[in-house]
């Protein structure tokens, strides 16, 4: 288990998961504040919605430059946080 969370706060995949899920969770409130219930029928808004949240992320990931998510050259892709 301990794995999965150090995958989970450091993955780049993890990264837009946790966007992703964000984003419909909030379209979903969104939408029962507006309707007072929850309405599936726009699921198809949420995840289009979701989908383009997650794109600056995956963007992140497949840059070369890029220090935390980017690909690397066999070091670890971790960002370094500094106490």
């Amino acid at each position: 288990m301990k794995n999965f969370w150090t995958w989970f706060a450091r993955s780049p995949i993890a990264s837009a998961l946790r966007v992703f899920v964000a984003v419909v969770f909030g379209q979903m409130v969104a939408e029962w504040a507006r309707v007072g219930n929850f309405d599936f029928t726009n699921y198809k808004l949420w995840l289009i919605t979701a989908l383009v949240a997650s794109v600056p992320t995956i963007l992140r990931w497949i840059n070369p430059e890029d220090k935390a998510f980017g690909p690397s050259k066999g070091e670890p892709q971790v960002a370094v946080v500094p106490n």
